[in-house]
């Protein structure tokens, strides 16, 4: 007689120790998420005091685009600015604390965005009708991944995106279709990245019949930057971006500094500009089949998704979250250029996606996060230099792993036993209208 293999997840859920989480989770369950987010909180105010008196040179340049603002210059125009235009009022913003209290200004309203995107995670939680302990998944891996990037999380801006990115995907599944298009008009007009959601998210509303009020949401979110076009040259941002060559954290860099190091091939660790490049001849001749394949499968992690959207026509907020982070992951994964920061971008949308599925391929992203710190800021400031044979590894591991979750994500929306879907472990959500 042959026995049914369970998987590793099913097996634990059915375990007395699950069953024990589950008693204890019936009438504690708001607690322990108040505790996860207090926790979380304290940590990130530590961090603010220690992060006073290292000062990195985004959030000097933040301050800088600031002050040239606030002085008359104009963007785009009197000074570059390699940022898109929404992005600006993150910036003035912290204006508001001084001048000479810009740097803890600006590191409080990325607190203010961290904490609105556990809320939102809480608030998912609160919606399902279940008290199984996976329902804690989504703030527990959040709270969980973001301390691994401790060292450059409150002095970037990313989490802002990251934020909208999020908001956008709860009201679009909360039917709010005009709001959720505005959100991501503003998230594209704030990073760029989440263009890459569009198709998806528009098919899923034309066959859900709201296809048109999604459209009007991103067509108002995207009018001031079409009326600004009229006055400043604010595309010039993406001119910004064409002079980057291999970025050392990403993909293909980490694969020529590995042969690097192994003495196959002679390849420069050098800054430019605001980053660290791979420079050599092998460098030069990789770039360009690094841009064609990045144009390849971004338009494939972008069209997939929609592919998808046309086989199911409603979608819960983590089966949504797991879709878009396909793309999302396709843009980041096979970019020439990958910085540390770009994994603050993924960890909502894989907490969000934690919620159903297989949680294994989210707790995936959460490993791939706490490697972060050995690649940047390395150890014993490898990071400048060049990294040495096991922060490379390491390094390669990371963007094999972001690349792993691709794939396993692809193969699950793929399924056909599954309608393209993960099956889903929890009841609906409560009504949210």
């Amino acid at each position: 007689m042959v026995t049914e293999k369970r998987p590793a997840w099913q097996s634990f859920c059915n375990s007395k120790i699950a069953q024990n989480l589950v008693t204890f989770t019936n009438g504690h369950k708001f607690v322990i998420a108040c505790g996860l987010m207090l926790i979380s909180s304290v940590f990130w105010v530590l961090v603010v005091f220690v992060s006073d008196r290292y000062i990195q040179g985004d959030l000097l340049l933040y301050q800088n685009i600031a002050s040239d603002l606030l002085a008359g210059k104009l963007p785009y125009r009197d000074r570059v600015l390699e940022y898109p235009p929404y992005a600006i009022p993150i910036f003035i913003l912290p204006t508001l604390f001084g001048k000479s209290a810009y740097p803890q200004g600006f590191m409080l309203f990325v607190l203010l965005a961290d904490w609105l995107i556990k809320l939102l995670l809480f608030i998912e939680m609160r919606l399902r009708q279940s008290n199984a302990p996976r329902a804690f998944l989504p703030l527990l891996l959040y709270c969980a991944a973001t301390p691994f990037t401790c060292f450059f999380f409150l002095q970037r801006y990313d989490v802002w995106p990251a934020l909208i990115c999020l908001a956008a995907v709860w009201l679009f599944c909360s039917k709010r279709y005009i709001f959720s298009g505005l959100a991501v008009a503003i998230a594209i007009g704030v990073k760029l990245y989440p263009v890459v959601f569009v198709p998806a998210l528009f098919v899923i509303a034309m066959r859900q019949g709201k296809g048109r009020r999604f459209l009007v949401g991103l067509m108002l979110g995207l009018l001031p930057i079409a009326l600004l076009g009229l006055h400043l040259p604010w595309w010039r941002f993406a001119e910004f971006q064409n002079d980057r060559g291999l970025q050392v954290e990403s993909l293909y860099a980490s694969i020529l500094w590995l042969t690097k190091l192994l003495g196959w091939t002679q390849l420069d660790w050098v800054p430019f500009k605001a980053w660290m490049e791979i420079q050599g001849p092998l460098a030069s001749a990789t770039l360009p089949w690094a841009r064609a394949l990045f144009v390849t499968m971004v338009a494939f992690s972008s069209m997939f998704p929609a592919w998808v959207a046309t086989r199911t026509e409603k979608f819960s907020a983590p089966q949504l979250a797991r879709l878009l982070l396909i793309p999302l992951l396709g843009f980041v994964a096979f970019n020439q250029v990958l910085s540390p920061q770009f994994m603050i971008w993924i960890l909502p949308l894989a907490a969000l996606g934690s919620l159903e599925g297989n949680p294994w391929t989210m707790f995936a992203i959460l490993l791939a996060t706490m490697l972060t710190p050995i690649i940047f800021p390395s150890f014993g400031g490898d990071y400048t230099w060049g990294l040495n044979l096991f922060e490379t590894t390491i390094l390669l591991v990371r963007n094999l792993t972001l690349i792993a979750v691709w794939i396993l994500l692809i193969r699950e929306m793929s399924l056909p036993r599954l309608g393209g879907l993960a099956k889903r472990e929890f009841p609906a959500p409560q009504s949210r209208t």
